[in-house]
């Protein structure tokens, strides 16, 4: 059966001179079902795209995801660093290079104009940056628009808790400005804790993002206390202090339903 990709707005954010969309193209039988016999009719998943509207100011996308510009957007190379309002430092992509110290390099687009990405099979989760840094999980970057710099955070939680290695390299934005991630979780299905002060455990890594006030170590649990050294097991992660986490429960429910054969053998 053939079909006919329409789009629509499901999501939005904005911000001073910056907004992102998420469209979501969805399929549709081209042809109209024949009146009074059940047709039943297999979809293909539907795709989703950001756009990035970009109102004379800067905006970071990771590599490859451009699909399109219009307006007047130059684009440019630039190294690690981009302080004082600028956007530099770490993309997708650029995790080992980090890890090396081998030179960074991004791609920003500064001006004013529409940017499209290329549409992909995930979910993508809209947030706010408000003057802070925000730590993100690998691999979960994808955009960014405002006073926003785009750097590096070494994070050497499980490295320290195995007493080992120089640990993980993860993006950290810093500033003021909108941002899009991916995940294979829908956004509504994500819990954006509010900590004031508190502790909280993950078994698991269940977290997409959490705000740089907050402290993160890698513990051992008591249940795996004893095989933990030797296998890696019984830990979990813990954040400490006042700020928000980009929590999200239902992620092993996902992994598992992929993993489960099909019902029509």
């Amino acid at each position: 059966m053939e079909f006919i990709w329409k789009a629509r707005t499901v999501r939005e954010i904005g911000g001073e001179g910056a907004r992102l969309e998420v469209v979501e193209h969805t399929a549709h039988p081209a042809e109209t079902p024949l009146e009074g016999y059940l047709q039943p009719v297999t979809r293909p998943a539907p795709w989703r795209q950001l756009t990035l509207h970009v109102g004379d100011g800067t905006a970071v996308l990771e590599p490859g995801a451009l699909q399109s510009l219009r307006g007047e957007i130059e684009m440019g190379a630039s190294m690690t660093g981009g302080g004082g309002g600028g956007l530099g430092g770490f993309l997708r992509g650029a995790v080992t290079a980090a890890a090396t110290g081998e030179g960074l390099y991004k791609t920003v687009y500064r001006g004013a104009g529409v940017i499209h990405t290329e549409p992909t099979r995930l979910h993508l989760l809209l947030g706010e940056l408000r003057g802070e840094d925000v730590i993100v999980d690998d691999g979960a970057f994808v955009a960014c628009v405002g006073d926003v710099t785009v750097g590096r955070h070494v994070n050497r939680g499980l490295a320290a808790a195995l007493g080992s290695g120089e640990g993980r390299v993860q993006p950290k934005l810093s500033g003021t400005g909108v941002f899009a991630l991916q995940s294979p979780v829908h956004p509504d299905e994500f819990q954006v804790l509010d900590l004031r002060g508190e502790t909280l455990k993950v078994d698991g890594n269940l977290v997409l993002a959490y705000t740089g006030g907050l402290t993160f170590s890698v513990e051992k649990s008591a249940r795996g206390l004893l095989g933990s050294g030797r296998t890696g097991e019984g830990f979990v992660q813990v954040y400490r202090g006042t700020g928000r986490v980009w929590f999200a429960p239902t992620l092993p429910l996902r992994v598992t339903s992929t993993l489960l054969p099909s019902l029509d053998g």
